[in-house]
C-alpha cells in the first residue's frame, strides 16, 4: 500500500479548458481563503484507495490515519510505503509502528513522488473534480471529492495507480 498527503485550495486552481474559438472562458473567483487536507492509501494491486480528511501533516494526524488503516486491515500485516516528509519519520510514529506490528512503515526515495501511485490519484482527482472551481467551503469541497471516489471502480483505480 502507498500513502500520500495533498492540499486542496477552496480557490479556483486553474487548468486547461476548452472554450469555442475566439472566446476566452471565465471562472469567477471569490478568493475563499482556506485549504482541504488529505490522506490518501492506494494498493495498486487490488484497487482498494482510502481517503481521509485532516487537519494538518503532522505526526499526530498520520498515526490516525495509520489507526484506520490497521482497523480496517485488522487481519492483514500492511506494508505502508511512504516518502519522506518529517513527520512521517519522528520518534512518536516509529513507537506507534513498533507496538502495532501490522503496520509496517517503509520509505520511498527522496525527490521521487514518481514512484509514489498515490501522486497519480492526486492528479487525477484534480484534474476531475477541483479544477477550475471555487468551492464556497470545505464541506463543498470535500462533497465533490466524496462524489469522486463514489464514481471509480477498482479497475479505474488499478489503471491509474498501477506501478
Amino acid at each position: 500500500m502507498f500513502s500520500d498527503e495533498a492540499g486542496i485550495n477552496l480557490d479556483v486552481d486553474l487548468g486547461k479548458i476548452w472554450a469555442p474559438k475566439g472566446q476566452q472562458p471565465e471562472i469567477v473567483s471569490h478568493s475563499p481563503f482556506g485549504r482541504v487536507n488529505l490522506t490518501g492509501f492506494v494498493c495498486p494491486a487490488n484497487g482498494d484507495i482510502i481517503i481521509n480528511h485532516m487537519e494538518r501533516g503532522n505526526s499526530e494526524n498520520f498515526i490516525k490515519q495509520l489507526q484506520i488503516i490497521k482497523d480496517l486491515y485488522q487481519d492483514y500485516t500492511v506494508k505502508i510505503y511512504v516518502d519522506n516528509a518529517r513527520w512521517h519519520k519522528t520518534k512518536t510514529v516509529f513507537e506507534w509502528v513498533g507496538n502495532n506490528p501490522t503496520i509496517q512503515i517503509d520509505f520511498l526515495p527522496k525527490y521521487a513522488p514518481k514512484a509514489n501511485p498515490m501522486e497519480r490519484h492526486w492528479w487525477y482527482l484534480r484534474k476531475r473534480k477541483t479544477k477550475n472551481k471555487v468551492f464556497d467551503s470545505k464541506t463543498d469541497c470535500l462533497n465533490s471529492i466524496k462524489e469522486h471516489l463514489s464514481e471509480m471502480t477498482k479497475s479505474e483505480i488499478k489503471r491509474i495507480c498501477q506501478i
